[in-house]
């Protein structure tokens, strides 16, 4: 498990998100996609949170067992508070 130290945080974050709203519209538990991926509960549930990395071939993975493309969009916007 790799744990996120970077800006890269905020990437996962929303993308975690996304993976979460998809597999909450499919009626999809944390549980299920587990057993369809192999991935642990835990781990899918740190993904959808932000707090691990995904590696391409773990988003390919999940996209395909939530029946989606692995072109996710994610946008993230920083903002800089100026003083």
């Amino acid at each position: 498990m790799q744990t996120i130290k970077t800006i890269d945080t905020l990437f996962y974050k929303e993308l975690g998100k996304k993976l979460r709203i998809i597999r909450e519209k499919r009626n999809m538990t944390l549980k299920e996609l587990s057993q369809l991926t192999g991935y642990s509960r835990p781990l899918i549930d740190h993904w959808e949170l932000g707090l691990n990395k995904i590696k391409p071939k773990q988003l390919e993975k999940l996209c395909e067992a939530l029946d989606v493309t692995n072109n996710l969009q994610v946008e993230v916007k920083l903002g800089f508070l100026l003083e």
